[in-house]
């Protein structure tokens, strides 16, 4: 079937139409993670941390963490730093002592031998069938909901350890 002139020039017009608008609802369904400025704050913060490790990766072992001057040791993919005494900074801001202790950022404190909670409150808390695991569980757990949870917390003080152990390291730009 034959169309006029005029209707010729529609067809492909109308073709690109459609397929600008299915790719703007492909492109948007994509980005609809990152659609909150939180999210897209820590979609920034995330790409940075990546590009400063790719630029330190000459200081990093084959397992991408860092033994600092002091004896210490980052692990970023358990998200701890292990100090030389054996105690563990967690992402949690927390510290795990040689043995088993533990205290929160917020001050909490588990004494793991008389299985005792000690609070900021003064409170004193004996739970006798609480694990050390399940205790720190629950003081993790209470530091989170006071929003002091940075699952980069490990390694952006492994960069930081880094660039004041080696001052001459080049910087990257800046965007």
């Amino acid at each position: 079937m034959l169309f006029p002139q005029k209707s010729r020039k529609f067809g492909p017009v109308a073709g690109l139409i459609f397929l600008l608008a299915t790719s703007a609802q492909l492109a948007s369904a994509q980005t609809d993670k990152t659609k909150t400025p939180e999210a897209r704050a820590d979609a920034i913060l995330t790409l940075r941390i990546e590009m400063e490790l790719a630029r330190l990766k000459p200081f990093l072992d084959k397992d991408g963490g860092y033994k600092d001057k002091e004896g210490g040791y980052f692990n970023p993919k358990a998200g701890t730093y292990t100090d030389k005494e054996g105690g563990v900074v967690d992402n949690w801001s927390g510290y795990t002592y040689k043995n088993g202790n533990y205290k929160s950022k917020l001050g909490d404190f588990w004494e793991a031998s008389t299985k005792t909670f000690k609070l900021t409150t003064g409170e004193i808390l004996k739970s006798v069938e609480t694990t050390t695991a399940e205790a720190i569980k629950v003081l993790r757990e209470t530091v989170e909901e006071q929003g002091g949870y940075d699952k980069n917390y490990v390694v952006k003080s492994m960069i930081f350890t880094i660039k004041k152990e080696h001052p001459n390291t080049p910087t990257a730009p800046r965007p």
